[in-house]
């Protein structure tokens, strides 16, 4: 079948280090195919490449042989316990940013693209800010967080943040269009580094901001409900429900969230609990999935949840309204200080760390804010973006 020339045609890059990128792309994609029928090839190493591959996306061969990202983030942190050090991270993967560009460059050498975004993708950042190739086509890049930060007091931790942040003071040089997820008054006020620009102030001078995305409309939920009825849940009584992560150790997690659930069934004896984590526990009044399809109706149909402070996940639970607990991998500086100040932001939920709190005290937070009621934030479905990326056609 002939391509027909008159179609939008884009190159869309992923980091793969979290999947709440990729829902969020998705949801653009989505609004990009209903509003221009947007033909989209996907630059996206694994674990995003099979995420994407295994929904029908056309990721391009070229993926396999990017070396950085999600790969080298599984590496560093493959043998992990306590501590997520995303300096561990940036060093190992800012090596493998030209390999990488090469490497992607062959996907516009071989065909025309009208926009490349780029979501995280700071390899491409990085190359086209350096000038290592000419754009091919316009480049909008797509953030949630300004720069790295040491969350130890380490002189290599330290280093290796301020001179990522240096590199990262001049990488408005390299997109046409630089996207901010989210407000401006979420970002630190406070400087990259010494002698760096203010985050807060670069953002400001450099961005553009757009509305958090996630990829349904708040407003079309049913009632809670109608909505457990649906999911075969039970419709009376509270029901928690906690998200834990593959990453490190994760069974010290789960073992944590299945104490907290045990104290809250002392309060609440018949509430309903779910734990979506990589394996089962042995509780067998929690009912244990590995994972859930559209997990926000489940969010939605929930009176609290307990969930890894990832950008998807607590996107999607502050536009539902729903009470919720953010616990960060330990000392991973987007999910801990980010998040933080996003959450303090907008007065949502609570982060904690497990290194300061308790079951206990996570139980008592869980219980202050099961009757509360959490105002929702403004969200957008991808029509906002996937609107800028239209008008941006060369």
């Amino acid at each position: 079948m002939m391509h027909d020339r008159n179609r939008m045609k884009l190159l869309w890059a992923v980091s793969s280090v979290g999947k709440g990128h990729i829902m969020r792309d998705l949801a653009i994609v989505n609004q990009l195919r209903i509003l221009a029928d947007a033909d989209i090839d996907w630059l996206a190493p694994d674990p995003a490449g099979e995420f994407l591959r295994n929904r029908g996306e056309n990721v391009l061969e070229c993926s396999s042989r990017l070396a950085g990202s999600g790969k080298t983030y599984e590496q560093v942190f493959s043998g992990c316990t306590d501590e997520f050090n995303l300096m561990e991270y940036t060093r190992a993967d800012t090596q493998l940013h030209k390999h990488d560009f090469k490497i992607s460059a062959t996907a516009w050498k071989e065909k025309n693209y009208d926009v490349i975004i780029g979501d995280e993708a700071f390899w491409l950042l990085t190359g086209f800010a350096s000038r290592w190739e000419k754009k091919p086509a316009p480049f909008i890049f797509l953030t949630d967080f300004i720069g790295t930060k040491a969350m130890r007091s380490r002189l290599r931790d330290l280093l290796t943040a301020w001179f990522n942040n240096l590199r990262f003071s001049f990488s408005h040089m390299g997109p046409d269009l630089y996207l901010y997820v989210g407000d401006a008054e979420e970002i630190p006020d406070e400087k990259l580094g010494f002698l760096l620009p203010g985050r807060r102030t670069w953002a400001q001078k450099h961005c553009r901001f757009v509305k958090p995305v996630v990829g349904f409309d708040p407003g079309a939920i049913e009632g809670k409900r109608a909505l457990r009825k649906r999911l075969n849940l039970p419709q009376d009584g509270k029901l928690f429900l906690a998200n834990i992560g593959p990453e490190g150790k994760y069974e010290q997690r789960v073992a944590i969230i299945e104490q907290v659930f045990e104290n809250l069934k002392v309060d609440f004896p018949d509430a309903y609990f779910i734990i979506t984590c990589p394996e089962a526990g042995t509780k067998e009044w929690i009912q244990y999935h590995q994972f859930l399809d559209n997990l926000y109706q489940y969010y939605a149909a929930s009176d609290a949840v307990i969930t890894q402070s990832g950008y998807g996940k607590v996107a999607e639970l502050s536009a539902l309204g729903i009470p919720f607990i953010a616990i960060p991998l330990e000392h991973h500086f987007e999910q801990e200080y980010v998040m933080g100040h996003r959450l303090a932001h907008y007065g949502l939920g609570k982060l904690i760390t497990l290194r300061d709190h308790n079951p206990k005290d996570i139980t008592a937070s869980v219980t202050r804010l099961v009757d509360g009621e959490m105002e929702a934030i403004e969200v957008d479905t991808g029509v906002e973006v996937a609107n800028i990326i239209l008008n941006r056609k060369r």
